[in-house]
């Protein structure tokens, strides 16, 4: 029952940070340490992550409804979507072994959290901007050259300690993309990315002495408290709160570090 108990305490790590611009893989890899339990176990954070993709499906539903029109502002904003998610894919796929190997550095997870709060105050010097808030939404895709850098910080958010959201949801901000549009189109970039590093996971094999069942309820801890986690963020992008959750990642990364060394 112990390794249950740190299951779902995984799980509710992964789903308050994985939307929070706080670094969930960072998170993940300082608790398994912290706790000792399922160090390094790429396919369970995996897991974790299909959790919190139910929460983007659920919240991002009637956005998700109007792509599927397939007409024309519809068919730009998927194709943004694809060249975002290039970069990740790319990187994923020819560095894998390097990547994985990080994951069992809970140092690197620390230093990476520093990166991230760079990325997020940084956000404070980017303006106000458009909020973009018109109901109800219809697909403004950003410019391709804009979607690819984008995609290049979620790429760069594959390494450990450094947020998916915090990365993407900076970049967005520096190009003057809408404030709601960015927080938008980071949870959506999130879909295609999160399905294919299963895909790679499972490609692996079987998972050998898996408990499903626990890596099912797991999975729903996430979803629930991603739900919560996803909405307080694009709130406090929209209400340019953003770069506040630097502080956080700065002190958690100076404590993690003081423990660990």
């Amino acid at each position: 029952m112990l390794e249950l108990l740190h299951m779902l305490i995984l799980a509710a790590v992964q789903g308050l940070t994985e939307f929070l611009p706080v670094s969930s893989s960072g998170h993940l890899v300082l608790t398994q340490t912290l706790l000792g339990a399922r160090e390094g176990d790429i396919f369970f954070d995996v897991i974790l992550h299909l959790g919190t993709l139910g929460s983007v499906l659920v919240v991002y539903r009637s956005e998700i409804g109007r792509l599927l029109r397939f007409d024309g502002p519809a068919l730009r904003y998927i194709l943004a979507l694809m060249v975002g998610t290039v970069p990740a894919v790319a990187v994923g796929w020819y560095f894998k072994s390097t990547i994985e190997s990080l994951f069992h550095s809970p140092l690197f997870a620390a230093g990476g959290l520093f990166v991230t709060a760079g990325f997020l105050f940084s956000t404070r010097f980017s303006g106000r901007g458009e909020v973009g808030l018109a109901e109800p939404w219809e697909p403004q895709a950003p410019a391709l050259n804009k979607a690819l850098l984008i995609g290049c910080g979620q790429a760069l958010a594959i390494l450990p300690g450094i947020s998916r959201s915090g990365s993407t949801i900076a970049a967005s901000l520096w190009l003057k993309v809408p404030r709601a549009e960015a927080a938008r189109f980071s949870f959506l970039l999130s879909i295609p990315v999160i399905c294919g590093a299963l895909v790679l996971q499972l490609s692996d094999g079987p998972v050998v002495g898996t408990h499903w069942t626990w890596l099912v309820l797991s999975a729903l801890v996430a979803f629930g408290v991603g739900l919560l986690a996803l909405r307080w963020t694009a709130l406090a992008v929209v209400q340019a709160h953003f770069w506040k959750f630097s502080v956080y990642c700065v002190v958690v990364g100076t404590v993690a570090l003081a423990i660990l060394r």
